[in-house]
């Protein structure tokens, strides 16, 4: 075989950032299910930027952008991407799962987030909400080539899930994740203390980076027996979590921001109905689902709103929710086909 066949029959090298991720298992899935005969999936290096490593680079975060700590080295970054595109005909899109960081980061650049956007060839979408805010918060990127999909659903079991029993309900609440001021968690707890309908209790499990805001969540809960906190520094195992979720009847999603929800799809994954606030894609995933596994609440999280909540779950009768449009198959071949049409 020739230098030149051998050339031409080469897979082009599709770089992600990240491949795969501890604590969060949609890059791991996203990457997987691109197709392997059509590109070589390999992790992305910041040392290797500039230098023609890769055909395609995707980034699913891409913060160091949007609030750099330092504007002077984000700017050498743009310049290899720059470099990339210009030298080595190098594609680079962007996975939006968030607009723009919700925390984190020294400062907030309109001019390295403008440059950012303006480098791409193409931008994958995980609802047409949130299309929309891009077009409308960056105007000039509805040139940009883009596909609008959905999060995929979680399907990597290790304890099959348990079908949703109404008789065996016992108004057990669940918060998981991340714990950042924006997932509004102190405010959850006060609300909970509040909460007339018995039996009922609230568990919250995860990580939270910020000492302050423990200490406030913490203070928030109080003595009341009915909430229980599970605040760590590493990120639970994935055969915890999945016993703790089976454990609970619901999970709520307080936030005050959201673009898109991972949680709720790995709560539904589990057959969870999820209360959330009215806001970004959250409206039609209940459109997709059914309002009987998405309930949305307006205005801040209150009681009120969660006893409406432990009320409503009743009139879910199905078993578990229809999450056949979220099937990481069908993802996995529109990304791979979009990524071959940059």
């Amino acid at each position: 075989m020739t230098d030149r066949t051998q050339l031409a029959t080469k897979k082009p090298v599709l770089a992600l950032k990240p491949l795969k991720a501890a604590g969060n298992s949609f890059s791991g899935l996203f990457s997987s299910h691109i197709d392997g005969a059509s590109f070589e999936r390999v992790p992305f290096d910041w040392e290797h930027l500039g230098r023609g490593r890769y055909d395609i680079i995707v980034f699913h975060w891409p913060t160091e952008f949007f609030r750099p700590d330092s504007r002077k080295a984000t700017l050498k970054l743009l310049g290899r991407m720059l470099l990339d595109k210009l030298r080595h005909r190098t594609k680079f899109v962007w996975v939006v799962h968030n607009l723009q960081p919700h925390d984190g980061g020294a400062m907030n650049s309109e001019l390295t987030a403008y440059l950012f956007l303006k480098l791409l060839d193409g931008a994958i979408l995980l609802s047409e909400h949130s299309r929309q805010e891009m077009c409308r918060l960056h105007p000039f990127t509805k040139s940009l080539a883009t596909l609008v999909t959905v999060h995929g659903r979680y399907d990597s079991f290790i304890h099959p899930p348990r079908d949703s029993i109404p008789s065996e309900r016992r108004n057990k609440l669940l918060f998981f994740g991340l714990i950042r001021d924006y997932k509004n968690v102190e405010r959850l707890v006060t609300e909970a203390h509040k909460v007339a309908t018995d039996p009922f209790s609230l568990t919250v499990i995860g990580v939270c980076p910020e000492e302050e805001l423990e200490r406030k969540i913490r203070a928030a809960a109080g003595d009341d027996a009915r909430i229980s906190l599970d605040i760590r520094h590493d990120f639970v195992p994935d055969d915890e979590l999945e016993r703790v979720i089976d454990a609970h009847d619901a999970v709520v999603l307080p936030y005050r921001n959201i673009l898109n929800s991972g949680v709720a799809l790995h709560s539904l994954a589990r057959n969870k109905p999820v209360l959330a606030p009215r806001m970004g894609s959250l409206p039609e995933l209940q459109e997709m689902v059914g309002s009987e596994w998405v309930h949305l609440f307006d205005g801040d999280i209150s009681a009120d709103g969660l006893e409406t909540f432990l009320a409503a779950l009743d009139t879910c009768r199905a078993p578990r929710p229809d999450l056949s449009r979220f099937d990481w198959e069908r993802i996995g071949s529109d990304v791979t086909r979009f990524m071959k049409s940059l």
